[in-house]
Order: structure tokens, then C-alpha cells, then sequence
């Protein structure tokens, strides 16, 4: 199979690296407008991605692009005959997520976001683990994820701003927890309630948020999310809480799990990988479940609509405390 990167930033480059890990699998082209990266391509380079999509040898393309342009340009590479893989989010927001998906199936082609987290070897574990009723009936789930922006380089200016972004913290991470959480409970949530920050003030989008969801049972479920202007940390547990025992997990890291029979902690990554190296074992394995859909002429796994009910559930988020917000001012303006 042939490939083609469009976007070649961090996540861009990251693929790149994944894609030759990956046998059978050729990286053919990139296409990317800043000068600088593209010197640091091996294969051929362009700086318009519109010749990679008329190319009959490329099969795939992978687009690494900033939020605003991801519908763009998928729809044109799908409607060009090729298989297409998107970083998340689908699109900037859900109405754009749901034209590709409509596309995708029109023009018979593969579609699939590439959700690293669906593919991070403790949250596997974590899923199976639920499944196999080890700690009864879930009654509570939190999740916190703390991120250092220095991280990994530094967060790019598009990122910061709400028209090319979509959103902050909470859509950019967000969107991984809220999907996780409900795979591995097997349920999807209902959002009550949501608060977002900006005391760091990097640009217009929320650097922190707080949401407050629940399991069709009313089972309990909280996310607190940041991004740290002046770190270069990655902090992160999901705790799910059974009847019978509880789960501690790090996505990156490792999974423990105590019940009132027995306690048990595993490990799931080298000690000498960084963070950058455990994520992309799980983006080397979503590119591969991309692959083999297309191989098989079947769905992936995750369907692109499984993130769109996760960014919906986000977009609810930005509405209600939009709208708080109003009520507040409006408040306040008939006090004066």
C-alpha cells in the first residue's frame, strides 16, 4: 500500500515514523508548506497536496493538518478515490465530521480518525478487564489529564485560536478521554454539566475544563482537563471504580487493580521510552486496524462516528457554558 502524508508538523511527522515500522506499507510522498519541514523529507516532497491526490499510485493519505482544514481537505481526497485516515478531530465540529462520513460511504472508500488512545496498551487491558465483570458493576469513573504544552516542542499558533482550532483543551484532549471512558464501560455518557478556564491565557481557546457526565444508569463520571503553560510534563489516571474492585490506569503507563479477592500492577512500555515513543506504538497499531480495513474492504474499528458522539457531547459542553455565561451577563446587566 501506498501512502501519502498531507501535514507535516509533530502528528505528521509522527505518522511518517509509524508508517516504516509498519511492513508491506510505503511512505511515497508528503505534502507540507512550511520550507523548513520540508527539507527534513526523505520522499518526495510538494508544497501543494492537490498533485499527491491525482496520483494513481497513491492509495492512501493521511491528513495531519490544523482542525479547520481536516473536512476540506478529506473530502477532496475521498471524492479523488483514495483511502483517508484524519488526526482527530474529524472535522472542526460535528456537522463536518457527519458530511465525510456520508462521503466515505458514497464514494466506498475507508475513512477512519486515528484515536491513539483506543490503541495504548493499558487501555486495552482496562477494556478487557471491564468486560470480564474483574471489578463487578462500574459505580464511578474520574479522569484527570494534566499536559505540559512544552511537551512536545510547544503547541503551534493554530491550536490557540477557536476558528482554526474548533476549540481548546477539551476538544483537542477531551475528545480521547470521553471516548475511552465509554469503550471501556461499554456505555455511551449523557454530559450534565461543563466549565472551561483561560487563566493562562493562550489564545482565545480554554487551556482547562471540567466535565460532568454520566452512564446511562447514572453512573457517575468526571473529566479535569489542563494544559500547563510552563511544563513539560504528562500527568495522567483514569480511575473506574466497580463494585467488586477498582481500576487505576495511565494511558501511558501502567494498569493496577485491587480487588477484595487479590491486587495486581502490570506494566506495559519500556522503561527507557519517553511519552512521544509509547504514543506511537499506539498510533503504529491504529494505522495498522486502517490498513487491514482497507485490505478486508471492511469499517475500522473505531467507525468515524463513534469520536463524532464525543465531539458532539464536547460542542454541548461549549453551548451550555456559553450560555451560563450569557444568562450571567444578562443578570448582571439588568443589577445595574
Amino acid at each position: 500500500m501506498n501512502f501519502a502524508i498531507i501535514g507535516y508538523g509533530y502528528t505528521g511527522q509522527q505518522h511518517a515514523r509509524a508508517l516504516s515500522r509498519i511492513p508491506g506499507v510505503t511512505l511515497r510522498a508528503v505534502a507540507e508548506q512550511d520550507v523548513t519541514k520540508r527539507k527534513q523529507i526523505t520522499v518526495r516532497a510538494l508544497a501543494d497536496y492537490r498533485p499527491l491526490l491525482e496520483d494513481p499510485q497513491i492509495d492512501a493519505v493521511s491528513v495531519c493538518l490544523p482542525h479547520h482544514l481536516h473536512e476540506k481537505v478529506a473530502s477532496l481526497a475521498l471524492q479523488a478515490r483514495k483511502h483517508v485516515l484524519v488526526e482527530k478531530p474529524l472535522a472542526i465540529d460535528v456537522a463536518g465530521g457527519k458530511r465525510l462520513c456520508r462521503l466515505s460511504r458514497k464514494v466506498q472508500k475507508v475513512l477512519m480518525i486515528e484515536m491513539t488512545h483506543r490503541f495504548l496498551p493499558p487501555l486495552q487491558e482496562a477494556q478487557k478487564l471491564v468486560a470480564s465483570d474483574v471489578i463487578g458493576r462500574v459505580i464511578a469513573v474520574d479522569e484527570y489529564l494534566i499536559e505540559g504544552i512544552g511537551l512536545f516542542g510547544s503547541l503551534p499558533e493554530w491550536m490557540l485560536r477557536r476558528k482554526k482550532a474548533g476549540g481548546g483543551v477539551a476538544l483537542t484532549s477531551g475528545i480521547h478521554l470521553l471516548d475511552h471512558i465509554a469503550w471501556i464501560c461499554g456505555r455511551p455518557l449523557t454530559l450534565k454539566a461543563a466549565c472551561f478556564g483561560d487563566a493562562q491565557k493562550l489564545g482565545d481557546v480554554e487551556d482547562t475544563a471540567a466535565l460532568f457526565l454520566e452512564l446511562p444508569d447514572g453512573t457517575p463520571v468526571h473529566i479535569v482537563l489542563c494544559w500547563r503553560k510552563e511544563d513539560s510534563t504528562l500527568d495522567c489516571q483514569l480511575t473506574i471504580v466497580g463494585s467488586k474492585g477498582t481500576l487505576k490506569v495511565n494511558p501511558w503507563g501502567a494498569l493496577s487493580l485491587v480487588t477484595r479477592e487479590d491486587s495486581m500492577s502490570r506494566s506495559f512500555f519500556q522503561k527507557n521510552l519517553n511519552t512521544a515513543e509509547r504514543a506511537l506504538l499506539g498510533m503504529k497499531s491504529a494505522l495498522k486496524e486502517f490498513i487491514e480495513a482497507v485490505k478486508k474492504s471492511r469499517p475500522p474499528i473505531p467507525a468515524p462516528e463513534d469520536s463524532l458522539v464525543s465531539q458532539a457531547l464536547i460542542e454541548q459542553g461549549y453551548q451550555h457554558w456559553n450560555e451560563t455565561h450569557r444568562r450571567s451577563l444578562d443578570a448582571c446587566s439588568r443589577g445595574q
